[in-house]
């Protein structure tokens, strides 16, 4: 560092020589490092630029590779106003009539206006509600359950805080009861409306009170009120009757429970809106190529503005002699190289007359690089072969076995053709109760708990009462255990079925594989005599097993999935069937896969890009320390100068102080020939 008093005993100007000479020293490596530095960030730039352009070319791939993009249907409806209508890809073409004659409604009932209460606040009593679901028919009343729907429990009670009208309203729609209640003044005071949260004619409501306190529960005293049943039918008045909804397609008469009917057409769903008793409405189902245009060209596109930037950064001006700031870079050429290859090669595994880009009208420019696009020939491939466009572009399994599905590969898995042979198929979970000696359910039979795939239900209770046959107490058993919050919160559900040859009821998870089962972990008194259950666990369902491509293959319910070999990653459900061989799954990853794979290996945490961005921010890290080691070296130098001129200083300074002396002792001597004149 230099010194302030440096250069004041020999009067020069040292310090601006010291600074000059530690410039001179600095300047070549300062301009030096400050163009690498420009060159590195220059690059970093153009590398993320890429790295953009890149992003969104391979973002175009995900609806290339969507089976939704490529059987897309579309409709036309005369009259919107009597009903909507959503397709799926699965949906039929065809022209249909339809005519929408009723519209489904949910059953409303209302407690009794004569003894409307005063005040949203005022007691209905306790006691139990039990609301059976079926189909109701007044003039004269009568019902009929649907033993398939869950019977409802409500206790009434102060320490559920339902004993009052507008208690008994809440802790209604705070439960899920099937019901929704709401409290109106029709003037002559509050009156509680019951409605069916289902519409159609098999969900209306029977509501039996027990247990109301006065000894009578259909008096409409107290919660009898509430009653609406064959012995109490001044309580409650029905004010809308549950309705099932009517249509005819085609001519063809069909019901319909709710307003959302589907089914009826496949792989359609309508809406009704209003009936229209008489006018036909219009609708035609037809192919939709649209989407998969759409997704072709946004891919064109999207790959051309690539190719656009990849020229962009490589060019060179030969009359100006400016280059790209990427030219000659091996990670942009191996990039633009494989891409190109890719997308000029025939997809392997694929047969039919579309297995390349070309075969679309797609073709590379020869001159850009970029692609251009024949409307003509993809419309043609669109509209007559939209299966082979989807399968040159996504990945795909056609098994051979009808009864065996494709569910996926992974980028571990290698295109071929890969024989499948099954050793075990899938079973569910099963409980073959013994022989059924009533179905007559009384307070002796009506609680259960049981287990699901894993999940203990809470008490699952019977609804009392004499059932008309095996398959309708069967179907109030299942309904009753699917209702459970428990076991729905979980996703176990059961099927229930009578056995009418055996005597029996047989209980079956709808889940397969090991861990698949039906348990009993509590029982009433006379469940065991009267419908034979036992507290027992049944036979637990077995997983799926056999070979894919000759090789061991994991079994998890219905799904075999590859573990090894050039078929590793594929999955398969084997929904049926027999055990042996079962034929071929040949599979295609498409083109969407493989340019998707070869970006994932230029864009990758560890692709060639980052390497690249990786070296490049080393150089930036080398530059500063370069930097550092600049500035030390220039300080010492600069200490050592400033040293050596300190030095240089001093004995100049000696110097002009031995000048003085001797001038002044030069000055005192006698003038020459003045002795002799003396």
């Amino acid at each position: 560092m230099a010194i302030s008093s440096l250069g004041v005993g020999s009067g020069l100007d040292l310090s601006g020589i010291v600074a000059s000479l530690v410039s001179a020293e600095a300047v070549p490596t300062e301009n030096r490092l400050f163009l690498q530095e420009a060159d590195a960030t220059t690059e970093l730039s153009a590398f993320g630029a890429l790295k953009s352009s890149l992003s969104l070319f391979q973002g175009s791939l995900a609806n290339l590779q969507s089976s939704t993009v490529f059987n897309a249907k579309k409709y036309t409806i005369s009259d919107s106003s009597i009903f909507t209508a959503t397709t799926e890809n699965t949906a039929d073409p065809g022209n249909y009539s339809i005519e929408v004659s009723a519209i489904a409604q949910a059953q409303s009932l209302a407690t009794n206006a004569a003894t409307a209460f005063a005040d949203i606040n005022d007691t209905i009593g306790t006691g139990t509600l039990t609301i059976q679901f079926g189909e109701t028919s007044t003039g004269p009343y009568a019902f009929t359950q649907d033993t398939s729907k869950a019977t409802q429990t409500i206790t009434v009670s102060a320490a559920n805080n339902n004993t009052t009208l507008s208690g008994m309203r809440d802790y209604i729609n705070d439960n899920d009861f099937g019901v929704q209640a709401s409290i109106v003044n029709d003037g002559n005071g509050y009156r509680l409306l019951l409605t069916s949260e289902s519409t159609g004619a098999k969900n209306s409501m029977q509501i039996t009170v027990t247990s109301d306190g006065d000894g009578d529960d259909n008096d409409n005293s107290g919660l009898s009120q509430l009653a609406f049943n064959a012995s109490a039918q001044t309580s409650v008045t029905q004010t809308v009757a549950a309705q099932d909804a009517a249509l005819s397609i085609n001519g063809l008469d069909i019901t319909r429970e709710t307003n959302t009917v589907s089914g009826a057409i496949s792989g359609v769903t309508l809406d009704l809106l209003k009936a229209e008793v008489g006018t036909l409405v219009k609708f035609n189902i037809s192919e939709n190529s649209q989407p998969a245009e759409n997704a072709i060209n946004e891919f064109v596109t999207n790959y051309n503005d690539l190719i656009t930037n990849v020229n962009t950064l490589t060019a060179y001006d030969a009359e100006t002699g400016s280059a790209g700031i990427l030219i000659g870079d091996f990670t942009v050429r191996s990039l633009s190289t494989q891409l190109g290859s890719v997308i000029s090669d025939a997809v392997s595994q694929l047969s039919g007359d579309l297995r390349s880009l070309a075969d679309l009208g797609i073709t590379t420019n020869s001159s850009t690089g970029t692609l251009d696009v024949d409307e003509t020939i993809l419309d043609d491939a669109l509209s007559n072969f939209p299966e082979q466009v989807e399968a040159l572009f996504g990945r795909q399994g056609q098994p051979t076995d009808n009864e065996i599905n494709y569910i996926s590969g992974t980028v571990d898995t290698t295109p071929g053709s890969y024989s499948v042979n099954i050793t075990t198929l899938a079973t569910q979970g099963e409980f073959n109760g013994t022989t059924v000696n009533a179905l007559i359910i009384d307070s002796n039979n009506d609680n259960f708990t049981l287990k699901v795939d894993g999940a203990t239900s809470s008490s699952i209770t019977l609804a009392q009462g004499t059932y008309a046959d095996g398959d309708a107490l069967a179907a109030h058993i299942q309904a009753q255990i699917n209702d459970d919050d428990t076991l729905k919160g979980a996703g176990a559900s059961v099927s229930v079925v009578y056995d009418s040859v055996n005597n029996e009821f047989d209980i079956t998870s709808t889940k397969y594989g090991s861990e698949s089962n039906v348990e009993f972990t509590v029982i009433d008194t006379n469940t065991s005599n009267d419908l034979g259950f036992s507290v027992a666990s049944g036979t637990v369902g077995v997983d799926v097993a056999g070979t894919i491509n000759g090789i061991a293959a994991t079994g998890s319910g219905r799904q075999l999935t590859s573990d090894s070999g050039d078929s590793k990653g594929l999955v398969l459900e084997i929904v049926g069937g027999i055990t042996g061989g079962r034929g071929t799954v040949s599979y295609s990853q498409g083109l969407g896969f493989s340019i998707d794979d070869l970006v994932n290996n230029f864009l990758g945490s560890d692709g060639l890009i980052a390497s690249r961005e990786d070296g490049l921010n080393d150089t930036l890290e080398d530059i500063e320390e370069q930097r550092v080691d600049l500035n030390a070296r220039l300080e010492s130098l600069e200490a050592r100068l400033i040293k050596q001129f300190t030095a240089l200083d001093l004995l100049i300074a000696q110097f002009n102080q031995t000048s003085s002396f001797l001038t002044l002792q030069l000055a005192s001597l006698p003038e020459p020939n003045s002795i002799g004149n003396n």
